[in-house]
Protein backbone atom coordinates (compact mmCIF):
# COMPACT_ATOMS: atom_id res chain seq x y z
CA UNK A 1 0.00 0.00 0.00
CA UNK A 2 1.37 3.48 -1.10
CA UNK A 3 1.52 6.16 1.58
CA UNK A 4 -0.59 9.18 1.36
CA UNK A 5 0.42 12.42 -0.91
CA UNK A 6 -0.62 14.34 1.90
CA UNK A 7 2.33 12.34 4.58
CA UNK A 8 4.66 13.87 2.06
CA UNK A 9 3.50 17.18 2.20
CA UNK A 10 3.17 17.31 6.13
CA UNK A 11 7.02 16.03 6.12
CA UNK A 12 8.35 18.83 4.58
CA UNK A 13 6.25 21.14 6.41
CA UNK A 14 7.74 19.57 9.51
CA UNK A 15 11.10 20.10 8.49
CA UNK A 16 10.88 22.82 7.01
CA UNK A 17 9.79 24.16 10.58
CA UNK A 18 12.27 22.44 12.73
CA UNK A 19 14.86 23.73 10.43
CA UNK A 20 13.79 27.77 10.93
CA UNK A 21 13.76 27.07 14.51
CA UNK A 22 17.03 25.54 15.01
CA UNK A 23 18.38 28.72 12.36
CA UNK A 24 16.18 31.23 15.04
CA UNK A 25 17.73 29.75 18.08
CA UNK A 26 21.43 30.43 16.56
CA UNK A 27 20.07 34.28 15.25
CA UNK A 28 19.58 34.42 19.03
CA UNK A 29 22.60 33.70 19.80
CA UNK A 30 24.10 35.82 17.52
CA UNK A 31 22.34 38.72 18.46
CA UNK A 32 22.80 38.03 22.37
CA UNK A 33 26.55 37.85 21.25
CA UNK A 34 26.37 41.23 19.39
CA UNK A 35 24.41 42.87 23.04
CA UNK A 36 27.17 41.43 25.21
CA UNK A 37 30.24 42.58 22.45
CA UNK A 38 28.59 46.05 22.85
CA UNK A 39 28.80 45.82 26.63
CA UNK A 40 32.06 44.38 26.57
CA UNK A 41 33.51 47.68 24.82
CA UNK A 42 31.57 50.11 27.17
CA UNK A 43 32.93 48.85 29.73
CA UNK A 44 36.60 48.92 27.71
CA UNK A 45 36.15 52.82 27.29
CA UNK A 46 34.88 53.37 30.97
CA UNK A 47 38.34 51.63 32.29
CA UNK A 48 40.12 54.01 29.83
CA UNK A 49 38.45 56.82 31.16
CA UNK A 50 39.22 56.00 34.13
CA UNK A 51 42.91 55.13 33.42
CA UNK A 52 43.43 58.84 31.99
CA UNK A 53 41.56 60.52 34.97
CA UNK A 54 43.90 58.47 37.69
CA UNK A 55 47.00 59.40 35.53
CA UNK A 56 46.22 62.87 35.20
CA UNK A 57 45.32 63.19 38.77
CA UNK A 58 49.03 61.56 39.31
CA UNK A 59 50.12 64.20 37.24
CA UNK A 60 48.62 66.89 38.94
CA UNK A 61 50.13 66.32 42.28
CA UNK A 62 53.08 65.35 41.61
CA UNK A 63 53.87 67.41 38.31
CA UNK A 64 55.20 64.11 36.73
CA UNK A 65 54.86 60.64 36.39
CA UNK A 66 56.47 58.11 38.18
CA UNK A 67 56.10 54.93 36.80
CA UNK A 68 56.03 52.37 39.50
CA UNK A 69 53.07 54.99 40.82
CA UNK A 70 51.33 55.08 37.92
CA UNK A 71 51.07 51.27 37.21
CA UNK A 72 50.20 50.45 41.13
CA UNK A 73 47.18 53.36 40.42
CA UNK A 74 46.07 51.58 37.01
CA UNK A 75 47.29 47.59 36.84
CA UNK A 76 43.98 46.31 37.81
CA UNK A 77 42.28 48.52 35.16
CA UNK A 78 44.89 47.71 32.83
CA UNK A 79 44.39 43.59 33.79
CA UNK A 80 40.54 44.26 33.36
CA UNK A 81 40.77 45.20 29.43
CA UNK A 82 42.96 42.68 28.53
CA UNK A 83 40.19 40.14 29.99
CA UNK A 84 38.03 42.16 27.60
CA UNK A 85 40.05 42.31 24.79
CA UNK A 86 40.12 38.50 25.24
CA UNK A 87 36.53 37.80 25.57
CA UNK A 88 35.82 40.44 22.36
CA UNK A 89 38.52 38.02 20.23
CA UNK A 90 36.31 34.96 20.97
CA UNK A 91 32.73 37.03 20.94
CA UNK A 92 33.89 37.89 17.12
CA UNK A 93 35.11 34.31 16.55
CA UNK A 94 31.82 32.70 17.57
CA UNK A 95 29.44 35.21 16.05
CA UNK A 96 31.68 34.66 12.90
CA UNK A 97 31.27 30.65 13.61
CA UNK A 98 27.29 30.66 13.94
CA UNK A 99 27.16 32.81 10.76
CA UNK A 100 28.27 30.28 9.02
CA UNK A 101 26.22 27.59 10.30
CA UNK A 102 23.57 29.93 9.65
CA UNK A 103 24.94 30.55 6.29
CA UNK A 104 24.64 26.32 5.65
CA UNK A 105 21.12 25.86 6.95
CA UNK A 106 20.21 28.66 4.73
CA UNK A 107 19.16 31.29 7.56
CA UNK A 108 20.02 34.08 5.42
CA UNK A 109 16.11 33.58 4.64
CA UNK A 110 15.06 33.08 8.11
CA UNK A 111 17.18 36.67 9.48
CA UNK A 112 19.67 38.39 8.61
CA UNK A 113 21.98 38.74 11.89
CA UNK A 114 24.01 41.35 10.38
CA UNK A 115 20.76 43.55 10.49
CA UNK A 116 21.41 43.49 14.42
CA UNK A 117 23.25 46.58 15.82
CA UNK A 118 25.01 47.55 18.68
CA UNK A 119 23.70 50.04 21.21
CA UNK A 120 24.01 53.80 19.63
CA UNK A 121 24.98 52.47 16.12
CA UNK A 122 21.18 52.72 14.67
CA UNK A 123 21.85 56.39 16.22
CA UNK A 124 24.75 57.30 13.95
CA UNK A 125 23.21 55.52 10.83
CA UNK A 126 20.28 57.73 11.67
CA UNK A 127 21.94 61.03 11.77
CA UNK A 128 24.18 59.85 8.70
CA UNK A 129 21.24 59.36 6.65
CA UNK A 130 19.98 62.83 7.08
CA UNK A 131 22.93 64.18 6.11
Amino acid sequence: MTSSPFGNIFDKIKSSTKNAAGQMKVAGRIAGLRVERSTQKSERERLLKEIGSKTFSIFSKTKGLDLPTLEEEIINELRHIERIDKRLEEIEVEIESLKEELMHTGGKDVVDADDVHEAGQEESHEKQEKK
